[in-house]
């Protein structure tokens, strides 16, 4: 009896391995995250229309989606490409792409997309296309663009006697301006109101929104792409901590609680919250929450007639005016057994009518979108130069390793008020026995 139900389930099992290898169904791999509330709905209803208009086009196939985590996504493809696990179009990071590259979990785009020159600016004018081009090959191909910049509160800048359509254009603007917006509202003693809210905690946002940034400023760089070392040690990285230290202890302009917690709870709850008069590295993910409180207006979605109202923004107040830039970048597994046709399903997704819909695009990443007249406000035309200002993170396969050890040191800078220079040639040293040259 049990050897008749065997061979009875044996035709069972071999149509379900063949649909699990049957290359006319194309696996997409996107993201979720379970605290995205109503706007991970939007992101999902989104994809499930460009899948329609896909196999609309490609009614001989079908496509199964699939989920992974947002801080997982990348992990998973490299993992399941070296245990044989297909996939064929996924969601990636770019800041990941040349460990993927290392990995080689992802196949070179260049053969596929045939784009002409005027296609590929419509992408190439942001700083994440040049994360996505690794030693000459297309890994991804970005479908928005996040960036940062500076926001203040006008009716603070009026309070404290500032004129509130000149926000600061450098950092000796910068600290002055935060000297004077740094309050005691209730004569205790204690400080109300801090002037600039910028976010030191033991993670990576630290590093790519404050120290990079200000390390950028003074000339420096994280590591260095030629000898494929870190080099955050170097007398820049030395001027960088000590300004970001002395916003804390020195002008007493930043609040010492920022060197813990969780970015978006001191940077945008701070800033919603009137904690800060001035918030560094806010991100353009942001805009909406300020539209809901009634401090913009016709910005969230964008309009011709965008006003600043109580809230205004301005470029990172550095010399080369540049903060972290990225967005979620759209690739082909290399274990595709139809790459061609996986192909036609990525293009779907970089529609830039299309994307203009997608809530986790952020701002536009196609240049064409740029020229529509919701963009031509002031409000969008200062991200829009955030963006082309902005820069990526270092193009090493160890990104994630190298940025962990900055973080690590400048906790004991700022918090243990360890020695600076020896702090960072430590962690320096420690980083490149183990990565440098990859």
């Amino acid at each position: 009896m049990k050897i008749h139900k065997i061979i009875l389930l044996l035709p069972i099992l071999i149509l379900l391995n063949c649909s699990q290898d049957d290359s006319s169904t194309i696996k997409f791999t996107h993201i979720y995250d379970p605290l995205a509330g109503p706007q991970g709905k939007m992101n999902v209803d989104w994809i499930d229309q460009r899948v329609q208009i896909f196999r609309q086009k490609f009614p001989g196939f079908s496509v199964e989606l699939e989920q992974a985590k947002w801080d997982q996504i990348d992990t998973k493809s490299m993992s399941d490409f070296r245990a044989g696990i297909r996939h064929d179009v996924l969601l990636t990071s770019p800041q990941i792409l040349p460990k993927h590259a290392l990995v080689g979990d992802l196949l070179d785009l260049s053969p596929f997309l045939s784009w002409t020159p005027k296609k590929i600016v419509e992408f190439s004018w942001s700083p994440v296309w040049q994360a996505c081009v690794y030693n000459g090959e297309i890994l991804g191909v970005p479908m928005g663009a996040h960036t940062r910049l500076c926001i203040y509160n006008k009716e603070m800048f009026r309070q404290a006697g500032l004129d509130p359509e000149k926000p600061p254009q450098n950092l000796e603007e910068l600290i002055s301006a935060a000297q004077k917006l740094t309050r005691d509202i209730n004569g205790d003693g204690k400080t109300d109101i801090w002037g600039l809210g910028i976010y030191f905690g033991p993670s990576r946002a630290t590093i790519e929104l404050a120290f990079a940034p200000i390390l950028w400023h003074f000339g420096g760089k994280l590591w260095d792409e030629k000898t494929k070392r870190a080099v955050f040690s170097s007398a820049a990285g030395i001027k960088t901590i000590n300004f970001l230290r002395d916003l804390i202890y020195k002008y007493r302009v930043t609040p010492p609680w920022v060197l813990s917690g969780a970015y978006d709870d001191i940077v945008l709850r701070g800033f919603l919250n009137e904690k800060f008069a001035i918030a560094w590295g806010w991100g353009s993910y942001w805009i909406q929450p300020l539209e809901q409180k009634g401090w913009l207006k016709n910005c969230f979605p964008p309009h011709p007639d965008a006003e600043m109202t109580r809230a205004g923004i301005f470029l990172t107040p550095t010399n080369p005016k540049a903060q972290f830039t990225n967005a979620w970048t759209i690739s082909v597994h290399s274990l595709s057994k139809k790459p061609e046709i996986s192909v036609e399903l990525l293009k779907e997704f970089v529609e830039p009518q299309a994307l203009k819909n997608f809530p986790d695009a952020g701002l536009p990443g196609t240049l064409s979108n740029w020229q529509e007249p919701d963009f031509q406000s002031d409000f969008y035309r200062i991200w829009f130069q955030a963006i082309k200002f902005g820069r990526s993170m270092p193009r090493t396969a160890h990104y994630e390793e190298l940025a962990s050890a900055i973080a690590a040191a400048l906790q004991e800078i700022l918090v243990k008020n360890a020695d600076p220079e020896k702090t960072l040639k430590k962690f320096q040293r420690a980083y490149n026995i183990r990565y440098a040259g990859e």
